[in-house]
């Protein structure tokens, strides 16, 4: 009779060893970002002026340090999800892919700026929604329900994407004609009416009621159901002011390279079986610089590509940094359209489990004390 009692064991500690690493990265790595983020909306919010300069800074540092590599390890990602070695077979679909989706993207912003631009903030709002429904999930190791998949997404990417709709219009309608411009696109005049506003802040609110009161309904009884459900309010709650308080070039970049590029970091590091002991340990150090070194030559390719849409583009915008930013965000969204498709094919094959299969000799004595 053949024993199934192992692979299962081998699975749970696999499981268990992800939530600890989850849970280490969330005391060490995303609480502090939470600290920073609470910090940076109280001064804004008493008044604080940021300087126009410092507000494209994080996006600036994104383009070598977790933003823009965050996705640059897709190629990676089929064969890592299967437990072997990249081949020429595994990475040349996502290659074509993204040259597929990036050359469409790339159209559409030359046949349709307004739309592209519109379409860009959706496909956002979904992704980053996407990458905060892992991120919780694992909070517990519990697979989202699809009351919580659905409302969940939808919540968390309208916060960076609506919210400062709702607090700054007139700073989305510049980066909106910044993006556009270059394409032959018209800037938009005038900012949006009050009553406009009050019935997206009225709808966000009721979408954030909705969905807590959906989150704990699903993860009552749960292990850790109430903590976790606690800690997802906060963090609405945390997004919901510092997007309503800090100038939204700054607070976008900083959520884009600090919350949702972290994140998916951590992820795509459980699949590096080089990473396991490191992730164990806690060594972040070592987990960022193999990432890094990773993601540079991909992340190479993009800005070389970036530097040449800013030679083919910077003489048909305003010029300045808002310039600058609308040439980047016309690439992103080219970028982000085949990553999301990665993300989802994550989403779909690792279900409950965070992917790693680390041998059981990872959840040492050590490991089993941060539980």
């Amino acid at each position: 009779m053949t024993d199934t009692t192992e692979p299962a064991d081998a699975a749970d500690l696999a499981e268990a060893a992800d939530l600890l690493v989850w849970r280490r990265a969330r005391r060490q790595l995303f609480v502090p970002v939470d600290i920073l983020v609470l910090a940076l909306s109280v001064a804004c919010a008493a008044g604080l002026p940021i300087p126009e300069a410092l507000q494209y800074v994080p996006f600036a540092l994104g383009l070598v340090v977790f933003g823009l590599p965050h996705g640059a390890l897709d190629h990676l990602v089929p064969a890592r999800l299967a437990g072997r070695r990249p081949t020429v077979a595994t990475v040349a679909p996502v290659v074509g892919l993204y040259l597929v989706l990036g050359v469409a993207v790339a159209a559409l912003w030359v046949v349709s700026p307004t739309v592209a631009f519109v379409f860009f903030i959706a496909l956002t709002w979904f992704h980053w929604g996407q990458g905060d429904a892992f991120a919780s999930a694992r909070r517990t190791g519990e697979r989202l329900g699809w009351p919580r998949a659905i409302g969940f997404p939808l919540l968390r990417g309208a916060l960076p994407m609506v919210v400062p709709l709702i607090a700054f219009p007139a700073t989305y309608a510049v980066v909106l004609g910044a993006t556009t411009r270059a394409f032959g696109g018209d800037s938009p005049s005038g900012t949006l009416a009050p009553g406009i506003r009050l019935a997206l802040g009225v709808g966000m609110l009721v979408l954030a009621i909705t969905v807590a009161l959906l989150d704990a309904w699903e993860r009552r009884g749960t292990a850790g159901g109430r903590r976790a459900w606690l800690g997802d309010v906060a963090e609405v709650a945390l997004l919901a002011y510092f997007f309503s308080t800090v100038p939204p070039v700054l607070a976008v970049g900083l959520y884009f390279a600090l919350w949702h590029s972290l994140r998916h970091i951590v992820r795509l590091s459980l699949l590096d079986p080089a990473l396991s002991r490191p992730l164990d340990e806690g060594r972040w150090g070592i987990v960022l610089l193999r990432f890094s070194g990773q993601a540079a030559p991909v992340t190479g390719i993009a800005l070389l590509i970036l530097a040449g849409l800013f030679f083919a583009l910077t003489a048909r915008t305003s010029g300045g940094p808002m310039g600058l930013l609308g040439i980047y965000l016309v690439l992103i969204s080219a970028l982000t359209v085949p990553h999301t498709v990665i993300v989802a094919m994550m989403d779909h094959a690792q279900g409950r489990r965070s992917g790693r299969t680390p041998a059981p000799e990872h959840l040492d004595a050590s490991t089993a004390r941060d539980a």
